[in-house]
Order: C-alpha cells, then structure tokens, then sequence
C-alpha cells in the first residue's frame, strides 16, 4: 500500500501546487498613463524656465543619463556633457525660455512618446523659433526624463549665400 500510495500523494502534491500557482493574481503593472502625462506635463513647466536662470544642472536633470538630442541643422549630441554644451551654446545665444505645447502621449511602462510644438523665447518673449518636436520619454530612478528628444523648425529655410 505504501509503494502505490506515495506516488500517488506525490502527484497530487505536483497538480496542486500547478494549479494554486495558475490560480495567483498577476502582479498588477503600476504603469499610468495619466501619471506619466502628469510627469511630463511638470516637466516641461519647468525645462524652458532653466534658460531664464541660466540653470544648465536643472536643464540637463530633465534629460536621461544616456539621453540623445538631436537639434535642427545640427548632429545628434549624446550625454549629459552634450546637452549642457547645447545648453549653454543656447544661453549665449540669447535664449530664455522654451513654451513647449503637448499634442499627444502614448506609450507604455518601457517608453511613452510625446509629440508637440515649441517656440523658443528670448529677452522680453521675442520669438526667436517655432516648429515641432517628438520626445522619447523613459522612467530613470524613479522619475520621467526625456530619453530621446528630436525638433525641427517650422521657419523657411535661410537662402544660401552667393
């Protein structure tokens, strides 16, 4: 009895544990979409407002650790040093804020995408440029960080010197 009855309690033993383990809840996915927007939407209330202090540390905290821009009639620049270099290339330009409107936000947990239209200000808000931009945003430590950023200008073109 002994011989037929441990196979036996083994089996049983084996069907339940499969079947408590197929019966446990999945582990819920924490991703919102509306919190990410809500993160971005922060984010870029306080982006543009760097160039007004000359803040480059805050400007480049919005950014990943391995983020990539990629700014018109200009290579992409990847890193923190990169983005600082643009930047400060900017400050002394005379940019002092960037108004940055959100068209739209998609994405999951492992990357969100937003696209939308910018207009880069200088002294006294003088529009120096409009055009639009597609951000690549990925979560870092804990918060939203531009992980990829790409915009292009809606001004025409400058006719080539003769």
């Amino acid at each position: 009895m002994k011989k037929i009855f441990l196979p036996v309690l083994a089996a049983c033993a084996m069907l339940f544990s499969c079947t408590n383990e197929a019966a446990k809840p999945a582990v819920a996915d924490t991703f919102s979409l509306d919190s990410a927007k809500a993160a971005i939407a922060a984010s870029n209330a306080t982006y543009g407002a760097c160039f007004a202090t000359g803040d480059s540390v805050a400007f480049v905290s919005h950014y990943t650790s391995d983020a990539c821009i990629n700014p018109s009639n200009m290579p992409k620049m990847c890193g923190p040093q990169a983005v600082n270099g643009f930047f400060t290339g900017g400050y002394k330009m005379g940019i002092r804020n960037l108004k940055l409107t959100t068209a739209e936000v998609m994405g999951g947990k492992d990357a969100v995408v937003e696209t939308g239209s910018y207009e880069v200000l200088g002294d006294k808000g003088v529009s120096f440029d409009k055009g639009k931009f597609i951000v690549v945003w990925k979560e870092e430590n804990g918060k939203w960080k531009m992980h990829r950023d790409i915009w292009n200008t809606d001004m025409p073109a400058v006719a080539p010197v003769k």
